[in-house]
């Protein structure tokens, strides 16, 4: 099945863009780790949008599941960030923006597009990279970030998984020893 994983023998299962279509999703049901990168509604700043698919992805029965925002969750970037992510914790999702989360000996780490991070700052032991936005030059259609390109060149993490563009999904490019995947299924589900 496609954008699934087995790391340190857990099953990981990770997808970006549903943008409001999530209930087509087949998510495997031994999936251990599920991973969402971003673009799961089309955020109007109602707040509203997320109840369903915060429902659905709850109750999926993965020991954990991270959420990782996208440029499509802009209440994430204004004055509704706490009450959202309250929410999604409430359900049982882990918000993982900027910070690092050790899954069972998997250790799943999340940078936003424009982070920026002094090299002592960049851990080593990053299984997964998880990111909306494509690291610059890689499978990105000319719109990745820099500052994505370079955390993955110094962190050399063995996934680095990321959506963001449609028309590169499903695909892979190996970056020095880090495998860079896109994982949104926006054309897959439409």
């Amino acid at each position: 099945m496609r954008n699934l994983l087995h790391i340190s023998n857990k099953p990981v299962y990770a997808f970006s863009d549903t943008h409001g279509n999530h209930r087509r999703l087949k998510v495997p049901v031994d999936a251990e780790i599920i991973i969402c990168a971003g673009d799961a509604v089309e955020d109007d700043l109602k707040g509203s949008e997320y109840d369903d698919f915060i429902s659905w992805f709850g109750a999926l029965p993965a020991k954990w599941k991270l959420f990782v925002p996208g440029n499509h969750e802009l209440s994430f970037s204004r004055n509704r960030y706490k009450t959202i992510v309250e929410q999604f914790e409430a359900a049982g999702i882990i918000v993982l923006q900027d910070a690092v989360e050790d899954c069972g000996g998997v250790v799943i780490g999340s940078i936003s597009k424009d982070a920026r991070i002094a090299d002592e700052d960049i851990p080593n032991d990053i299984d997964i990279l998880v990111t909306h936005w494509p690291p610059y030059g890689i499978l990105d259609n000319e719109l990745g970030s820099l500052d994505i390109l370079n955390f993955v060149l110094k962190a050399q993490p063995k996934w680095h998984l990321f959506g963001h563009i449609h028309e590169t999904e499903g695909q892979q490019f190996q970056l020095g020893r880090t495998i860079c995947q896109n994982i949104s299924v926006f054309n897959a589900i439409s």
